[in-house]
């Protein structure tokens, strides 16, 4: 009997290791609004793969190095250019995401911004290691590159720069958070997809989780829950997100 016991207990505890998810540690750009609704849009697509995930925000410089090096098992979003600039690591096919680039600048200087030719006659703010400005700041005579965007936006309303670059969400939630409705913004400079990226160590992961946001884009799921992340997004300090808190 209590070799029937024993034999009992060793395969509920071969079993129950079995069916436990793989979990991945990935980095996030820090402060960054389209970050916090990826974040929010990848849990739901890695449950529906069956995998678990920890997200740890950080600054867009240090996520890409660490997860180059190793550190992580991959990123959160980031733009198709970013995995141009890093062949080594792995995109997974489908975007899940996008973001805008868009131009800010203080209504009383009245500039104008139509497209991103405009950008060559104005001294600009850029966030370092964010991808999607980095296309849009290259070979710019005038660029001052800041750590998070908070910072940028207080530099812009000390008149340090003419314009700042950021997403459209991510300014539009600086600028409601903070009450700055003195800031003016351009239309849309880009519209860009956002991609997961994986370490190479995990490639085979890749096509379960292409599968997984196929199947949660087709039931309407994803859309359902990208309105949901972002409707909570003023009732978010970014400051002190971090991961997948709430």
């Amino acid at each position: 009997m209590r070799l029937r016991v024993l034999l009992c207990l060793f395969l509920s505890a071969l079993g129950a290791g079995t069916v436990q998810a793989q979990v991945l540690k990935l980095a996030a750009n820090e402060r960054l609004a389209e970050q916090f609704v990826a974040s929010r849009l990848l849990k739901a697509i890695y449950a529906q793969a069956g995998l678990g995930l920890q997200i740890e925000s950080m600054p867009a410089a240090r996520a890409s190095l660490e997860t180059v090096q190793g550190l992580r098992d991959g990123e959160v979003a980031r733009i198709a250019a970013y995995g141009q600039r890093n062949p080594e690591l792995i995109r997974v096919a489908t975007p899940y995401y996008h973001l805008t680039s868009q131009a800010f600048w203080m209504k009383s200087r009245q500039l104008a911004v139509a497209d991103r030719g405009d950008l060559r006659r104005y001294s600009l703010g850029s966030i370092r290691g964010v991808a999607h400005s980095t296309e849009l700041i290259k070979d710019h005579p005038a660029v001052t590159l800041t750590k998070e965007p908070l910072h940028m936006f207080r530099m812009l309303r000390a008149g340090r720069f003419d314009l700042t670059l950021d997403t459209g969400i991510n300014g539009q939630y600086l600028i409601a958070r903070h009450h700055w409705y003195d800031i003016e913004s351009s239309p849309e400079l880009a519209r860009l997809d956002l991609f997961h990226y994986l370490h190479p160590r995990h490639a085979a992961l890749a096509p379960r989780i292409d599968q997984s946001i196929r199947q949660l884009r087709d039931r309407g799921e994803l859309e359902r829950l990208r309105s949901q992340a972002e409707a909570e997004l003023l009732l978010v300090d970014l400051d002190t997100f971090t991961g997948l808190q709430k």
